[in-house]
C-alpha cells in the first residue's frame, strides 16, 4: 500500500508541485545590489569613470578566477562583464557572447578594441601552447599593473619631491 495514500487524498499532487517549485528556485535570479570588493571608481572632471589599464587588469584577474572555477571562457567573460563599467562592459560582453555562440576567439577579441589586445594575445598563446589560460591571464594583469605604475612614476618635470607627487597624481588620474 502507498504510504502517501493513507495521509490524505491529493497529497501526491502536492508533493509533485512542491518538487517542481523547488527545482525552479535556482532558475529564478533575484537582483539585489552587490557590494563590490573593489575600491570606488575614479571620477574625471565631468564625473564619469576613466577606463584605463587598471580596469582591464582587474577584469583579467576576474576572468582567471572564473576560469579556475571551471567555467568556459565565454561564460567567464559574460559574468565578469556584468561587474564592469561601460564601455568595457559592452566590449567584454560581446566577446563572451561570440565565444558562447562558437565564433573564433581571435576576431572576437579584436573587435573588442585595442585595450583588450593583451587579453587576446594571452588567450591565443595559451590556446596554441595547449595550456590553461588562467595563469597567463593573471600574469598579463600583473604586467598591465606594472606598466601603469611605471607610467605613474615618470613624473612630468624634475626636481623636488612635491613636484614628483603632483605629477604622479595627475598621471594617475589621466590613465
Amino acid at each position: 500500500m502507498n504510504p502517501l495514500a493513507t495521509i490524505a487524498p491529493g497529497t501526491g499532487l502536492l508533493v509533485a508541485a512542491l518538487t517542481v517549485a523547488a527545482a525552479l528556485v535556482p532558475l529564478v535570479r533575484v537582483s539585489t545590489p552587490r557590494s563590490s570588493w573593489t575600491p570606488p571608481r575614479r571620477p574625471t572632471r565631468r564625473g564619469t569613470h576613466v577606463s584605463c589599464s587598471a580596469d582591464v587588469a582587474e577584469a583579467l584577474d576576474l576572468l582567471a578566477l572564473a576560469l579556475q572555477g571551471g567555467v568556459s571562457l565565454g561564460a567567464a567573460a559574460r559574468t565578469v562583464a556584468v561587474e564592469l563599467d561601460e564601455p568595457l562592459r559592452g566590449e567584454l560582453d560581446a566577446v563572451g557572447q561570440d565565444l558562447l555562440e562558437g565564433r573564433d576567439a581571435s576576431p572576437s577579441w579584436e573587435s573588442a578594441g585595442a585595450r583588450w589586445e593583451p587579453a587576446r594575445r594571452t588567450v591565443e598563446v595559451a590556446s596554441l601552447a595547449g595550456v590553461p589560460p588562467a595563469p597567463a591571464l593573471r600574469q598579463t594583469a600583473t604586467d598591465l599593473r606594472r606598466g601603469s605604475v611605471a607610467r605613474a612614476e615618470v613624473a612630468p618635470g624634475s626636481g623636488s619631491a612635491s613636484s614628483f607627487r603632483s605629477g604622479w597624481r595627475s598621471s594617475r588620474l589621466s590613465c
